[in-house]
């Protein structure tokens, strides 16, 4: 079989469907699509390498972000309500913080009882909206990259593939290419695979 890339495209080995299978030649563009895998390192720089995979590879800092604000200012229209009402628990804004962080992360109010009528509700409307983006996003995120990176070798371009076709919106021209090319690298694997297992006398094919 031919080459299948043109060019002055360079070139570098995928680990395929199972370790007999033939050896794939994939183009390589400077703003290619990242395999997600992982190397033998130390606990701790496979940690901080961890983290800024999350970073790059899901909208986890976006999460946080916005998680931080609604930390920040949600506790300030329940202070305000709280301070009509008659020796308050919600007595200052460092109070009210408190009752935030304890609120979005399930642990109960710490003893912070809200009193007024509107405390509650704007609160109410805080807890749910903090846990949703808590639980919903900032974890999913996580639990999400693990999910894609937790897997065995021979499932990382399928789960690259993946992975990237449910950012397909938001892909540039050049990583629409370099994921279609991916694709069609896979397919021809895959092809060779049942080509050579349809033929077990064959030792050797070339892409």
């Amino acid at each position: 079989m031919g080459n299948v890339l043109n060019g002055h495209d360079t070139a570098r080995p995928v680990r395929t469907m199972k370790p007999g299978d033939r050896v794939l030649r994939m183009r390589t563009r400077r703003t290619r699509l990242p395999i997600i895998e992982r190397g033998a390192s130390t606990p701790v720089s496979e940690g901080v390498q961890m983290l800024v995979d999350i970073a790059k590879q899901t909208p986890v800092l976006w999460f946080i972000g916005a998680l931080a604000v609604l930390v920040v200012i949600g506790p300030i229209p329940v202070w305000l309500f709280e301070q009509t009402a008659d020796n308050p628990d919600m007595n200052s804004y460092w109070v009210g913080l408190w009752w935030a962080v304890s609120a979005f992360s399930t642990a109960g109010h710490s003893g912070v009882v809200v009193d007024t009528v509107g405390g509650r509700i704007v609160g109410s409307i805080y807890t749910v909206l903090s846990v949703g983006l808590f639980f919903g996003s900032v974890l999913a995120a996580f639990s999400s990259y693990f999910i894609l990176t937790w897997r065995k070798p021979k499932r990382q371009v399928v789960d690259t593939i993946n992975y990237y076709l449910q950012r397909i919106d938001d892909l540039s021209a050049g990583e629409i290419d370099d994921l279609q090319d991916m694709t069609r690298g896979l397919l021809v694997t895959a092809r060779e695979r049942a080509t050579d297992e349809a033929r077990p006398d064959s030792q050797t094919i070339e892409v």
